[in-house]
């Protein structure tokens, strides 16, 4: 059957933009459920319940999906303060919903039915040892992310560095180095998103780093200058890295409701690698690196691009993530990663 997410998703996803509130998408139970979710129900009773109701939908992980939305639904606080997967147990377990409540959640519920991310329903998530709130369509930072601030840090040039970023998204990479390295003094970080560059500048907010990041609204690779600095020691990025005909193999919750133009980095997925690059020649300190995370086949099919920019790279080093996969890139001018 299909089911419009009008209704479900508006008092939800209020800041979402129009094409998210509207979506309407293919709901992967036979008939619309039925809900077994009382007012009478204590609160394990109703995270069990949900959790089969996910289950059996496919969702992943749906136990910790219930955790998080009914700790979402008996959060009375704004949203500058996380929700926790395990708010939900530090109430007593004979608690039970009011009407209201009951409402909200089966809201929550039929959202996750129909593949809206956790992330969104909920409001935050965590990143290293970060809590970042997160606002559709902002893309949601990933696990293998947080390798990339592990081999930022490992080559961070010197004290009192200054550092590039392109695409910050939620802001995760940025805020997790000035939070975990002195040797930051400075992050720029270019966003062609607004919502995203709002977004990073809610969570700097939030974190109290806003002194050490400068957002800059703009696109890298157009002919509109961006207000940057003369140069920087290191310039990272985690941009749209995947082929075009890959897109099609998403999952549900990102084909329909993340920004593609996160994900989309075209024919080869280098649409925005090879600008970053371009600007990289013209913004790198003498011995600075490029850091990118990328595409498994761009170690491999990138090295043949370099010879056509203008300044002159070479893949120093290829990291693998967690899942054994290539995934980090490390580019010079002229210094060894």
């Amino acid at each position: 059957m299909y089911q419009s997410l009008r209704a479900a998703v508006r008092p939800l996803l209020s800041s979402a933009p129009h094409r998210i509130i509207c979506q309407t998408v293919k709901c992967f139970h036979a008939s619309a459920p039925t809900s077994s979710l009382s007012h009478s129900s204590p609160l394990p009773q109703l995270v069990t319940s949900i959790s089969e109701q996910l289950t059996e939908a496919g969702i992943s992980e749906p136990h910790l999906s219930a955790s998080y939305l009914l700790s979402k639904c008996l959060s009375s606080n704004g949203p500058s303060v996380p929700v926790m997967s395990r708010d939900w147990t530090r109430v007593p377990d004979d608690t039970c919903l009011g009407p209201a409540q009951i409402a909200r959640l089966e809201t929550l519920v039929q959202c996750r039915l129909s593949h809206v991310p956790i992330q969104y329903l909920v409001g935050n998530w965590d990143f290293r040892d970060l809590t970042l709130m997160c606002r559709p369509p902002v893309f949601i930072p990933r696990p293998e992310t947080e390798q990339l601030v592990e081999v930022i840090m490992a080559h961070l040039p010197r004290e009192h560095c200054s550092l590039l970023e392109v695409g910050p998204g939620t802001g995760a990479v940025s805020l997790s180095l000035l939070q975990e390295c002195e040797a930051v003094s400075r992050i720029t970080a270019v966003e062609r998103a607004r919502a995203a560059l709002e977004l990073t500048r809610d969570n700097a907010e939030l974190l109290g780093l806003t002194d050490r990041l400068r957002l800059v609204l703009g696109r890298v690779g157009t002919d509109v200058e961006l207000d940057l600095e003369d140069s920087y020691d290191l310039i990272f990025s985690n941009p749209p890295y995947i082929l075009r005909k890959d897109l099609p193999k998403l999952s549900p919750q990102i084909a329909l409701f993340e920004d593609l133009r996160a994900l989309d980095g075209g024919a080869e997925g280098l649409d925005v690698i090879l600008p970053i690059l371009e600007l990289a020649g013209n913004k790198l300190s003498p011995g600075g690196l490029v850091i990118l995370e990328v595409d498994p086949c761009h170690p491999y099919i990138l090295p043949e691009k370099l010879e056509e920019l203008q300044h002159r790279f070479e893949v120093e080093e290829v990291v693998k993530d967690f899942a054994e996969k290539e995934r980090f890139m490390g580019n010079s001018l002229n210094h060894p990663f």
